[in-house]
């Protein structure tokens, strides 16, 4: 079998989160309100990644996302784990808000290790309150980091842009449209999330799918834990999602990066809480 080379892959382990941002981009108010809060086993993530990397020969960038990975458990374990395959990746980041002191365990996994990368998101003191903790955790343990400023007159982007699932579905030909000019749906740099035993073509429709707004019929998938399929029938599967000519999820979508205009929103505003 003849395995891929892939550009990014992003595993949310969890969809918990201590902020409710009312632009959140994986809808985490919305799976709140429903009291529908995944969050995703280490055995089924590290079973994932096997299996992934297994069909594919080498992936540029690894991203640990959520939610807000730092309420993971086995956060730590879980990045020992990919050091195992790290001749497998250029590098690694691991999100986080900026609100939450980064634990001593995935400091230490972090530690000395030059493809992984820890991105703080800092949107405001109001919110992103140890920031400057963090700073000096990481130099304390040796960890890279990138601090992205999402306030004041020169915020990250401009700000964010409204990730909300359309209420009605684009033809076809729309969403071909954004599937060339998306940021994670060009050939060539199509972004893939792992969601536990899932690995999907772009977060967007699955997020979409997990509170209720877009059909499984436009979910473009592979189900990496079924025992039903050979590896070789997976990474068949993988290269149909590589190669296909659209992602059907982006009728659903505006996209990202697609108009030059987009409006923008303050980052990181809070709605209330409802669990």
């Amino acid at each position: 079998m003849k395995k891929l080379t892939m550009d990014r892959v992003s595993c949310h382990v969890t969809a918990r989160c201590n902020l409710r941002c009312k632009m959140c981009a994986v809808y985490i108010p919305k799976l709140y309100e429903l009291g529908n809060v995944p969050e995703y086993p280490i055995t089924e993530i590290k079973n994932s990644f096997r299996t992934y990397f297994a069909l594919t020969d080498q992936v540029r960038l690894i991203s640990i996302t959520g939610g807000e990975p730092m309420l993971y458990p086995d956060l730590a374990e879980l990045l020992d784990y990919l050091r195992s395959y790290e001749k497998s990746f250029s590098k690694l980041e691991v999100f986080t808000n900026g609100s939450l002191e980064i634990p001593d365990p995935v400091l230490r996994s972090m530690a000395e290790f030059e493809k992984y990368t820890l991105f703080v998101d800092n949107y405001g003191p109001q919110i992103s309150s140890k920031v400057r903790r963090i700073q000096q955790q990481c130099a304390e343990f040796g960890v890279r980091y990138t601090v992205r400023t999402y306030f004041g007159e020169n915020a990250h982007m401009g700000g964010w842009v409204d990730r909300s699932i359309l209420p009605e579905r684009l033809s076809d030909e729309k969403a071909r449209e954004h599937s060339r000019k998306c940021a994670a749906g060009r050939p060539g740099g199509r972004l893939f999330t792992i969601f536990g035993h899932m690995l999907v073509f772009c977060a967007t429709p699955y997020c979409g799918y997990r509170i209720g707004a877009v059909p499984a019929s436009d979910v473009l998938g592979i189900d990496l834990g079924d025992s039903g399929m050979s590896l070789e029938e997976k990474g068949s599967r993988l290269r149909e999602m590589c190669e296909a000519e659209f992602n059907p999820g982006c009728a659903w979508c505006n996209g990202m990066g697609i108009y030059e205009n987009m409006e923008r929103f303050v980052p990181g505003e809070q709605v209330k809480k409802n669990g």
